[in-house]
Parts: structure tokens; sequence; C-alpha cells
């Protein structure tokens, strides 16, 4: 019997990332002048999700060259004037709206130093995410450090308003090997023999029935397959995952199936051989609630019914 399949590579769980961006302070100047509380910024982080839900960040920011005043006596003020940088540990916690974007929270611990002044802060902070490609995605985003202390510094906070990219290590989907069952050897006869097929062509992309050239490679492999058996005949169903109404998720998974069956008879496959259906978001092979999950069930499964073929089996 011939077995088959695309394997998808488990989703990668670690990424790089750095982005830019301008830094305010509040309560930085306890006198007018001098005075330079807004300034230049940028950071670089590396991040590990443990699931679609929760990760963990740790960044490097450099939040600008600033000059503050801080009050010293009744009408005096110490003067501070230098580079502030953050080192932040933070879970981080995600809410996928779709397959694209994405909204999240962290909240942690920043290790902030300017000079000689040093303090440990609670920082947190709210963004976005866009999704690009399996590598790809670009984020904006606002952090807040809280009540920065030290022997000069006295309660000064720090706001950060920055865009930036990230890079997950992602890899490939690959697809499995054909294995087929070695046919023992005999006395030369013609027999008869009974085969059946179950063949997946692997995933699509959100709301889309365009076959990737992955599918498309894999699709070649099973016209190989239906030309050397030409009495099989082909049941073919796409299937959608339960994002959207499940009337269009019905038309888009018959549309899916339809792109596969459209593929095998541009590749000279008799059309009275296939019967084409879709059953939208039924039948799910993995968890909707996932976006490994949504991934999987996104695909189109393709049947060959049990048939009958002779085959000359040669001696031992």
């Amino acid at each position: 019997m011939v077995a088959g399949g695309l394997i998808n590579s488990a989703q990668a769980e670690m990424y790089i990332g750095g982005k830019v961006g301008m830094t305010t302070l509040d309560d930085a100047c306890y006198l007018n002048s001098p005075c330079d509380d807004d300034a230049f910024g940028a950071g670089m982080h590396i991040g590990y999700d443990f699931t679609d839900i929760i990760g963990l960040e740790y960044g490097v920011d450099y939040l600008g060259n600033y000059e503050a005043n801080f009050k010293s006596g009744a009408n005096t003020a110490n003067t501070i004037d230098g580079d502030l940088w953050a080192l932040t540990l933070a879970p981080k916690f995600n809410w996928h709206l779709n397959d694209t974007w994405n909204l999240f929270a962290k909240v942690g611990g920043a290790y902030m130093i300017s000079g000689d002044e040093k303090d440990i802060v609670p920082t947190g902070s709210l963004g976005a995410e866009y999704t690009i490609d399996r590598n790809w995605s670009v984020r904006a985003e606002y952090q807040r450090y809280q009540d920065i202390s030290d022997d000069v510094l006295d309660d000064m906070d720090a706001n950060f308003f920055g865009i930036g990219v990230n890079y997950k290590f992602a890899a490939a989907p690959v697809v499995a090997a054909v294995v087929t069952e070695e046919v023992m050897e005999e006395e030369p006869v013609m027999m008869t023999k009974t085969h059946k097929e179950e063949y997946g062509t692997g995933t699509f992309e959100f709301d889309s029935a365009t076959l990737t050239d992955s599918v498309s490679e894999r699709l070649d492999n099973f016209v190989n397959f239906l030309n050397e058996y030409p009495q099989a005949q082909v049941e073919i169903t796409g299937y959608t995952d339960s994002s959207g109404p499940a009337a269009y998720n019905q038309k888009l998974s018959e549309r899916r199936a339809q792109s596969v069956a459209d593929y095998l008879i541009a590749a000279g496959i008799d059309a009275d051989r296939f019967t084409v259906k879709g059953m939208g978001e039924e039948n799910p092979v993995a968890d909707n609630s996932t976006h490994e999950g949504r991934e999987k069930n996104r695909r189109v499964e393709v049947v060959v019914p049990e048939f009958q073929y002779e085959e000359l089996v040669q001696p031992e």
C-alpha cells in the first residue's frame, strides 16, 4: 500500500527583535531649567513562546540621553545628565485576534541604570503585532517604567513609545517520503489485487483557496499515481478552521476542494474520475483554539476508494 502526507514542523518557540522610538520622562524636572525629559530610544529583545498565549521576553533598552533635576532643599535641586538604560524581564500574554493580528501585554521588572544611579522597578507594556509570514512580524508598543529612584533620581517615571520587528526561528514544512510496501516474489502469475488510498494535500493559508508550492509538488506525485492506476476514482473533500461564519467556511471549503480538482484536470486527469465537495469547519483534525490547530484544519483530503487491479507477481 502507498502512504504519504505533508509533515508540518512544530511552530518555532524562540524569536528575536529590535525596536526604535521615543522616551518621555515624568517627574524629572523640579526646576524648569536645566531640563530635557524626552529623547530618542531603541532596544532589542529575545523571547520564547511557551504556548500561543504565554511567553517570556528579556530586553535591553536604551531610553536615551536626558537632563533632569530633583529637589534637594527648599529651593535647590540636584541635576543629573546622562544616558538611561533598562534591562527588562517580563512574561508576555498574547491575545490572537486572527492569524495575522495579535494584541499583547507584559508585566515584569526592570533594572534601571543611569551612570551611578541604579534601581529595580516594575514595568509593563501594551502592544500589537502583525504577522507578515512564517518568520517575520512587526509590532507597535508602549512601555512604562515606574518610580525610578536612587541617590539623585527621585520617583521618576519613563515612558517608551516604539515600533519594531521580530524574527521567529521557524522551519519550513517538509514533505513526508512516499513508502511502498514490498511485493513478495512468487511464481509468475497475474493476480487481481485490491487497493485503497488516503491522501493529504497539505494545508492552505488563512482565508485562501490558492494552492501553495508544497501542495502543488505533492499533487504532482499524486498525478503519477492516478496515471499508473487509471481505474482509480477520487473523492476530494475540502475543510476550513472555525474562524468566520459557518456559511462562508462552507463555500471556502468547496473552493479549496475545487482548486485541487482543477490542478488534477490541468495535469490531464479526467474530471469524470472525481467527486468534489466541501465540509466547511466539520471534522477538525486539531484544536481550533490554537494557531497550529487552525492551520492543520485548513486542508483538503483526497481519498481513493477501494478498487481492484491486476499485477504480475514475480518468483522469489
